[in-house]
């Protein structure tokens, strides 16, 4: 398969680069085209581009020597509208002349002519007499004949210096005056050159109109949509080469103008659908269902204004579908590309084949809206493209026939081997039931951890009631006692207040990281981050403990920035840094230090909380963030504690998108630092 796309590519390369080559070759200036140099035998045909003389609401009279009004120069090929910004007096719709003087060679008696894309009635003058029409050029409307037609007209030339004046009228089409090219050149060249075309428009018609029938009948065989849409493609385009090529076939048909037109656009238009039913056909689930629906009536809608409106309005679709088309050549690529990923049959030659038909397409489209000057090789690169497409679809039949012969042997097998395929399948059976009993035990240990783990949340909850039950007990007597003796002095109930105050701080912050573990436990422990002051937070936290470490007689040293701001959920970081300064506060004895601090790094900003407590040992750092383990000790005065606060301060600095890190040894103090985002202003 390789090797064949390799030479459809190359075929591609060859057909185009031959046909685009450009020498060095006489132009037309100011309406002359000299040629007295220009050897017909040696260099061939000449395509006679440049400035013409152009005269605009003019026919000129050949027969009347030096007949002529205003006259300005226009490039040919191109439209005469490209002279609206300096000639405001040139539209769309009108009549015209173009003149050029032809300078020739010696002994030349005759010229033949080629004419291309002339819009949409033309005659043809070669010193005062007139040598071909193409429809009727009038001064209005309802005097035009158009006709669309690419003759080789030849007429007698009898002095080294000839005259061709070339009459056009549009009245109706988007494209006025001489579109095409106009091809020069003895009658045998043009004679051997449209033998030629000939030729090669009679094997591309063949070749299309065999392989359609081809897959015409393979459908009738078996009916494969794709195969139907295929066929059908391939007749669409054998009528192209037609049109295109003008077999003598389509001119026996002398069909008018109009109908020429109106057949010409539905060719173009029809193949839109049908690509679209054929890529849908062979890649049913990659293509959108809403994507197939709309672009199905876009092209219905494109078809039936060619069929019921003039050309006047049908004309001016074409760009219209030419952005159509990008947009569904961007869909036939995401399907295939699609495919191609999930590993589709012959899904790579698809694509490529649709890739050298949408430069081929894209080519003459363009050409066609006057964006590039360039020749249309549509017709080669579909017929590349069928090819590419014909293979696949042989080879696609052939594989399905050889996968038929092999079913009917397994078929054939099973039957001559019913008892071994029993036993197989038996086997086969009991694995498959050791593998679900293999899943029931997996099940059973699951279901088993998730008891224990409920059973551990339950143990937990009974701890953390206790320690909440015994501060508030305490409260209570204290109450009491402090209400059943009013003789009580002073100092007696400020001692009772203080110790109140410092068991309902521990009740209070026990309650709210049993709340915060709760949230987490759960999955609603969601952050909300915000623009956060760090200095504010440690201000508010240092103020919550203040009376403790007074107590304690601790001297606190702050080292953080006005400058250093956070992205967190504020509440959740104030009990992170309140829970690290009880911590601190709670293992440092009294007279101890308690250091914190703050330093951008990265893009971060890391808080660190540094005690000189008693510290941690080793064994109980392993299982202070681990959350299958439970420790609790208590602090330098007998502070009792939940066991959840570093636990808690790890999963809120995690979901706040942060890191915590750990350095203690026992006697030495501890150091706890987090890194949380850096705010920017």
């Amino acid at each position: 398969m390789r090797i064949q796309t390799v030479t459809y590519l190359f075929v591609l390369a060859i057909c185009t680069l031959s046909t685009l080559h450009a020498q060095h070759e006489p132009r037309v200036e100011k309406g002359i085209l000299d040629l007295r140099e220009y050897d017909f035998n040696t260099n061939g045909p000449l395509e006679i581009r440049g400035e013409y003389e152009f005269y605009w609401n003019q026919m000129l009279n050949p027969a009347v020597e030096g007949d002529s009004g205003e006259m300005i120069y226009t490039k040919v090929p191109g439209t005469w509208t490209h002279l609206q910004k300096e000639h405001p007096e040139v539209t769309r719709y009108g009549f015209a002349t173009y003149r050029l003087v032809i300078l020739l060679p010696e002994r030349m008696d005759e010229l033949s002519f080629r004419i291309e894309d002339v819009f949409s009635a033309s005659g043809y003058f070669l010193n005062g007499k007139a040598i071909d029409y193409l429809g009727f050029p009038g001064v209005n409307k309802y005097q035009t004949v158009i006709r669309y037609s690419r003759p080789v007209m030849v007429g007698t030339v009898s002095d080294t210096e000839v005259e061709l004046l070339i009459k056009v009228s549009n009245f109706d089409n988007r494209s006025s005056g001489i579109v095409g090219g106009i091809t020069i050149g003895k009658v045998s060249q043009m004679r051997d050159s449209r033998q030629k075309e000939l030729f090669r428009g009679h094997f591309l018609i063949g070749a299309f109109l065999i392989i359609g029938i081809y897959f015409l009948g393979l459908y009738l065989m078996r009916t494969e949509h794709y195969r139907l849409y295929f066929s059908l493609l391939c007749f669409l385009m054998a009528l192209r080469v037609m049109m295109t090529t003008e077999i003598p076939v389509i001119d026996t048909l002398n069909l008018n103008g109009l109908t020429t037109a109106r057949l010409d656009y539905l060719n173009i238009y029809f193949f839109a659908p049908f690509f679209i039913l054929m890529i849908r056909s062979l890649f049913p689930i990659e293509f959108p269902q809403l994507v197939y629906r709309i672009t199905m009536w876009v092209s219905a809608v494109f078809i039936a204004v060619v069929v019921v409106s003039p050309i006047s309005l049908f004309s001016f679709t074409f760009p219209f579908f030419f952005a159509f088309f990008i947009l569904l050549s961007l869909v036939f690529l995401y399907v295939n590309v699609l495919a191609w990923i999930r590993g589709r049959s012959n899904a790579p030659a698809y694509t490529l084949g649709l890739v050298i038909l949408f430069v081929g397409t894209l080519n003459d489209m363009l050409n066609e809206i006057e964006v590039i000057e360039t020749v249309y090789i549509v017709h080669y690169t579909m017929f590349i493209y069928l090819l590419v497409y014909a293979y696949i679809f042989a080879d696609k039949s052939n594989y399905l026939q050889k996968k038929a012969q092999k079913l009917a042997e397994e078929v054939s097998l099973v039957k001559n081997n019913l008892e071994d395929l029993v036993e197989e399948r038996t086997t086969e059976l009991q694995s498959v039931s050791t593998e679900l009993e293999r899943q029931k035990k997996k099940l059973e240990s699951t279901n088993h951890d998730l008891v224990e783990a409920m059973n551990a949340r339950n143990r937990l909850f009974a701890i953390i009631g206790h320690d909440v039950k015994g501060p508030i007990g305490y409260n209570l007597q204290a109450l009491e006692m402090i209400i059943d003796n009013p003789d009580m002095t002073d100092k007696e109930r400020q001692e009772l207040l203080k110790m109140m105050a410092s068991s309902s701080k521990l009740t209070y912050n026990l309650l709210d990281n049993l709340l915060v573990w709760g949230r987490s436990q759960t999955g609603k422990l969601k952050a909300t981050l915000v623009r956060v002051k760090l200095k504010e937070l440690i201000d508010e936290s240092l103020e919550l403990i203040n009376i403790g470490l007074r107590e304690k007689h601790l001297k606190v040293e702050v080292y953080v920035s006005e400058e250093h701001y956070v992205e967190a959920d504020r509440d959740q970081l104030y009990i992170v840094i309140r829970n690290l300064m009880s911590n601190a506060m709670k293992f440092t004895p009294e007279k101890g230090s308690i250091y914190i601090s703050s330093k951008k790094l990265k893009g971060e900003v890391a808080i660190s909380v540094r005690d000189t407590g008693i510290g941690i040992p080793e064994v109980i750092q392993n299982k202070l963030l681990d959350s299958k383990s439970h420790v609790s000790t208590n602090g330098t005065r007998g502070e009792k504690g939940s066991g959840l606060g570093l636990k808690i301060c790890q999963e809120i600095v995690q979901s706040n998108n942060g890191w915590m890190e750990i350095e203690s040894s026992s006697g030495k103090g501890t150091t706890i630092t987090l890194g949380i985002k850096a705010s920017k202003r």
